[in-house]
């Protein structure tokens, strides 16, 4: 796996936060970051579900992995120079159920910030995954 493409909403300010933050790390693995549902990803990604990438985040490799929900976000901080020993922590089975609760909690703050929670795709490009 040499680069990994992070679909994320947008325009959910709590995600462009994360991409800021992410973007200022040090990483092992180079992260590109590609608006969910736009015509771009829908273009490079036909066989994913654009609506699904704007619900939960999703990490495609270049190797054609898709990852998504906890196990994206593991797999951003296993690219991360300095989270990488957190991303293998995280990755055990005996850790899921504390990656799921993370996921879930960043579900709630995006949700709270997001300005019409309730239609999730109403921002893709030409309203086709929404």
């Amino acid at each position: 796996m040499e680069t990994l493409t992070v679909l994320y909403d947008e325009h959910c300010s709590f995600c462009r936060l994360c991409r800021d933050w992410v973007v200022k790390q040090p990483q092992l693995v180079p992260l590109e970051f590609l608006a969910a549902g736009s015509a771009e990803a829908r273009r490079r990604y036909p066989e994913i579900d654009p609506a699904s990438t704007l619900k939960d985040v999703t990490v495609v490799a270049d190797n054609g992995a898709v990852y998504s929900g906890p196990n994206a976000w593991v797999v951003v901080l296993w690219a991360l120079s300095e989270h990488r020993p957190t991303a293998l922590r995280l990755a055990h089975p005996r850790s899921a159920p504390l990656a799921r609760a993370a996921v879930a909690a960043a579900g709630q703050i995006r949700l709270a910030v997001r300005a019409n929670p309730d239609q999730y795709g109403s921002d893709c490009d030409d309203k086709q995954c929404g």
